[in-house]
């Protein structure tokens, strides 16, 4: 398995610095370097279901989509989130790419839609890995909200919060958005709301993102 072995994925801390788009673009190219010192495609997200296609190294970087896609050497896709679930994607076929799957983009369905990308034929075994995100003990949701989920994903992504709350379990969502398109997930999470080394919007109103950065690297040269 090609992609498996040879794709690389890194999740950012808060020591590793902002990825937040909007900010000096010098800043965040530089902290892209020092994460990763390869060109980066850095998608400008907003809870959609668009799938861009990478055909180069630095190709669509700020572009507006919610998951991107690649089958170049050396082109780094970063999905850059602050409660939100980042998730990378690898094909059989050495096909890469990661989503952005914030609640409205896992209803409308992004990562049906980005494995549907990734893959180079029907059926194609694909691997998941998701990186930090919010889980129920710090993510309270709405009644309404929560129950359309639940009708779409089962009674599996609802949950509680420490104190007792209706809450989403977003890691939960994810798996059983994946399940329908035949992916099994490989959990990494840890909670960004519990106050570890990860940026929270939803838990402490931080305005700072971390980042997955997914790559194949190329040959090392002679």
């Amino acid at each position: 398995m090609r992609g498996a072995g040879a794709v690389r994925i890194r999740c950012s801390t808060r020591a590793d610095g902002d990825f937040h788009l909007d900010q000096d673009p010098r800043a965040l190219d530089e902290r892209r370097r020092r994460f990763v010192p390869l060109p980066w495609s850095q998608p400008r997200e907003v809870h959609g279901t668009h799938v861009g296609v990478v055909s180069r190294p630095g190709d669509l970087d700020g572009a507006e989509a919610d998951a991107l896609v690649a089958d170049c050497d050396d082109a780094v896709i970063g999905i850059w989130t602050g409660d939100c679930a980042p998730v990378a994607l690898v094909a059989e076929s050495g096909r890469f790419g990661a989503a952005h799957a914030g609640w409205r983009g896992l209803e409308a369905g992004i990562l049906a839609r980005a494995v549907a990308v990734v893959r180079t034929r029907d059926g194609e075994a694909v691997r998941a890995v998701l990186g930090p995100c919010i889980h129920p003990c710090c993510y309270e949701f709405g009644g309404e909200d929560l129950a359309r989920l639940v009708e779409r994903f089962g009674p599996g992504v609802a949950g509680r919060t420490r104190g007792g709350a209706p809450a989403l379990d977003v890691p939960a969502a994810v798996a059983a958005a994946l399940r329908e398109v035949g992916v099994d997930l490989e959990d990494r999470s840890c909670c960004t709301g519990c106050g570890g080394p990860w940026f929270s919007h939803r838990a402490r109103g931080e305005r700072g993102r971390q980042v997955m950065a997914v790559w194949r690297p190329g040959a090392t040269p002679a």
